[in-house]
């Protein structure tokens, strides 16, 4: 996600971000409705005491804050501070920065006084060191080198910051991807960070962390933001909806991210729970690894997008008629290029062209609850017209493996990202850099890498534009609907930021009650 980390909700989406599988069995069917899950409303009030549970969307593998994959961002954001952070509605404010301008491509930014847990000072070359280390990582520099190209030090307090675009799209890669670690200290050799991490400047310290992969975090009374309210932070694996929304309801957990819409429902009847609802910069989507152009065109056109809305969201989603979600195509791309898909006679036509091996069965791998619903109606849907699919459902981590060993043939994700715009999010997806590896032809490549050599964003707009029409015909992705997360936590706590339910970036240490 994003390879960029992928654990994030980023393309992933975010966006982000990519979410944990949360089991397929008992879900929806594809022939319309919607699936409910959970129990009856708790009857009395939820004890708030000083140990606040969360249940993750990803599993906790490991705490590496340079490889990001295995890493949940939930721990990873309490224990590491990044030079920038979001607020309630997903703008960028300042974090370990204290003031910042910018001229042209160049960013100066003063930071704040801030200590790491052992009381070390953070510096300038803390930043420097700790952006040296990520662009040497070889899954997250050539991603990070399409925004950023340089970190230095201009005195102990101050950094200079050189980017890529003309616009102000560092400020979000700032705010989640480069953690600040102390300079000279990243030794992925000599220590075993999927057990221990490494010393931050976060709200929160590393305490333990179990066979289940439990983490729990003990609070850092000397933050530079103040002493957590909550002196413990315990954040577990993902389970199915149905089983964390009676945990939130006994009062085992204080909250479940990123919460399946078949639960939120349930949630929302419940007076000691409270319903964070953010339209996401995600998309939910199949994207189409294997096949030939004609074979992607069927797959494009053979897919009841209403009938999936319809049994995922129960019908509070709307078929995207779009390559990406609204709020991530933004005033200058939303309605340019719009598409009418389910047609399936024309899927027909389109495979009857097709040179693929349709004798095999081929996979769709989904990664969350959602994406195996949606799968399932796929499934359907092709086999309507003569490709055989199974649906294989796997974790988080499973699945990333799998993309970066390029062993996925289709894959359900909501991919989108708070941290770009449409030109840049196309260069991720298609571009040279990309960790994915649809099989699009050498002149859309050709016309991502063009774009990607103009400078201005002003001026890629056309050509951005002649992509999207591109998608249409080479169908790498087929979209279902624009996502919107739910985040569901414990009436009584405040401070809860609504855009974390969308970014997947969560600040602990703010949290009252």
């Amino acid at each position: 996600m994003s390879t960029p980390q992928v654990s994030r909700r980023q393309f992933l989406g975010g966006s982000a971000a990519l979410l944990a599988l949360m089991g397929v069995g008992g879900l929806a069917g594809c022939s319309g409705g919607n699936g409910g899950s959970g129990s009856g409303a708790a009857t009395g009030g939820i004890e708030l005491t000083d140990t606040f549970t969360m249940i993750s969307v990803a599993g906790n593998d490991s705490f590496d804050p340079i490889v990001g994959t295995g890493a949940d961002t939930v721990t990873m954001h309490s224990l590491y501070d990044n030079l920038f952070m979001f607020d309630g509605e997903g703008n960028v404010e300042p974090m370990l920065v204290d003031t910042y301008e910018q001229e042209g491509n160049v960013v100066t930014a003063t930071l704040r006084e801030a200590n790491f847990s052992d009381g070390n000072p953070v510096t300038a070359d803390d930043v420097v060191y700790s952006w040296d280390m990520l662009r040497a990582d070889p899954s997250q520099g050539p991603y990070m080198s399409n925004y950023i190209t340089d970190v230095e030090k201009v005195d102990d307090k101050t950094v200079k910051i050189t980017v890529v675009r003309d616009d102000t799209s560092w400020l979000n890669i700032l705010a989640e991807t480069i953690y600040i670690i102390p300079n000279g200290s990243y030794d992925p050799e000599a220590n075993d960070y999927a057990s221990t991490p490494m010393i931050g400047s976060g709200a929160y310290v590393f305490e333990s962390v179990d066979e289940a992969r439990t983490v729990t975090l003990k609070a850092n009374e000397d933050y530079w933001g103040g002493a957590p309210t909550f002196k413990t932070v315990v954040v577990q694996a993902p389970v199915d909806s149905s089983t964390s929304l009676v945990a939130l309801q006994n009062g085992e957990v204080n909250c479940v991210s990123m919460m399946a819409q078949t639960a939120v429902e349930t949630a929302r009847e419940d007076a000691n729970l409270n319903v964070v609802e953010f339209e996401a910069w995600g998309q939910q989507m199949l994207g189409v690894l294997v096949g030939d152009q004609a074979f992607r065109s069927a797959i494009f056109h053979a897919i009841n997008t209403q009938n999936i809305v319809d049994v995922v969201t129960g019908g509070a989603a709307t078929p995207a008629t779009q390559f990406f979600a609204k709020k991530l195509l933004g005033e200058d791309y939303d309605g340019v290029v719009t598409f009418e898909a389910y047609d399936p006679d024309l899927a027909k036509e389109e495979l009857a062209k097709s040179e693929t091996d349709l004798s095999q069965t081929f996979v769709i791998t989904a990664s969350d609850e959602a994406g195996a619903q949606c799968a399932q109606c796929i499934q359907q849907d092709l086999s309507a017209i003569g490709i055989n699919v199974e649906v294989e459902s796997v974790d988080t981590n499973t699945w990333s493996s799998k993309l970066m060993d390029q062993t996925l043939q289709m894959f359900i994700n909501a991919l989108g990202t708070d941290m770009l715009a449409v030109d840049s999010f196309i260069q991720l997806l298609f571009g040279d850099t990309s960790v994915y590896y649809y099989p699009i032809s050498d002149e859309m490549k050709a016309k991502v890498a063009e774009m990607n050599a103009i400078p201005s964003v002003v001026e890629r707009h056309d050509l951005v534009v002649e992509l999207l029409n591109d998608m249409q015909v080479e169908c790498p992705i087929v979209p279902l609907y624009d996502t919107v997360n739910y985040d569901v936590y414990t009436a009584g706590i405040e401070g809860y930021l609504p855009s974390s339910a969308g970014t997947y970036v969560y600040y602990l240490g703010k949290l009252t009650k």
